[in-house]
């Protein structure tokens, strides 16, 4: 039997759109998707960031472990007057004296055939190709990875050595110092899987280029002469000694054993990452120099 259907039954039809709660929970599920993709792309940008960095660091300590070979078993001078020009490969000699010359990158460039560029990383590439390719000392000045001189290798200023130079029984370069706290050859390191020869750096950038780069030394926590860290600050270099924690809240750093790593603020604030002293005496809160 066929019924009438009701006045309130023949005025309901199907809806011809979303309604608006539809519609928001599509807008918030769409905005979370999109939230989710960017940020997969930025962790993904990131990792390969990372990844090109710590090559580069990696090959940077191979060439540095390599250096004894060439200078009677002692490593690379950290920064200092060697006594020897450079001669870069296309470009007019740097005498020793200069500030180029002092700095670790043109002195390991020859570990890399003299590619120099090879020492700037990701965004600090830019500046090299824009100034520093035409300047050796602009070059030597920025690069990606600043070394930690001051207890590996050696840091002089004004003072001339020989690849020859042996160091002294009871110091480091007849320092003033009585305990000899640089590492310069390999039997010098109480741990070297532990111990920063380089670490990703940090500088302000010079007045022509409007974005931060490295920097050709790092400092440590302490040490003497040089102002202990503060909290970390990028807008004040000097805040954590120069060195840049640009890598996910992390720095690369390249250790005497050949090993590279992602550290944490609190890790990189152990001196026994620093000082071969430090790591003697097992202390992370080292000073007594």
């Amino acid at each position: 039997m066929n019924r009438k259907k009701s006045s309130h039954q023949s005025n309901q039809r199907t809806p011809d759109g979303f309604t608006l709660i539809e519609l928001l929970l599509v807008i918030a599920v769409i905005g979370v998707l999109g939230g989710l993709t960017v940020t997969g792309i930025s962790k993904a940008r990131q990792a390969a960031i990372n990844a090109k960095a710590s090559a580069t660091a990696r090959s940077l300590i191979q060439a540095f472990l390599l250096t004894p070979a060439d200078n009677n078993g002692r490593y690379m001078i950290g920064y200092g007057n060697t006594g020897e020009n450079i001669h870069p490969p296309g470009g007019p000699p740097i005498a020793s004296g200069q500030e180029a010359a002092k700095r670790y990158p043109w002195r390991i460039a020859p570990y890399f055939d003299n590619n120099i560029a090879s020492l700037y990383v990701g965004p600090h590439r830019d500046y090299y190709e824009r100034t520093a390719r035409d300047s050796a000392y602009m070059a030597s000045l920025y690069p990606s990875f600043g070394i930690n001189s001051i207890f590996v290798g050696g840091h002089y200023d004004g003072r001339k050595h020989s690849p020859a130079y042996a160091p002294g029984a009871r110091s480091r370069d007849q320092s003033t110092y009585e305990n000899d706290f640089w590492v310069l050859s390999p039997w010098d390191a109480h741990a070297p899987s532990d111990l920063i020869v380089f670490a990703s750096a940090l500088s302000s950038p010079p007045s022509d280029y409007p974005n931060p780069l490295g920097f050709h030394r790092v400092l440590p926590p302490k040490a003497p002469f040089t102002p202990n860290w503060g909290n970390y600050n990028p807008e004040i270099p000097a805040s954590m000694g120069h060195v840049s924690l640009e890598y996910g809240d992390r720095a690369i750093t390249a250790q005497l054993d050949g090993s590279v790593r992602l550290l944490e603020e609190d890790a990189l604030r152990d001196m026994r990452r620093w000082s071969n002293q430090a790591a003697r005496e097992n202390d992370p809160d080292f000073s007594n120099w």
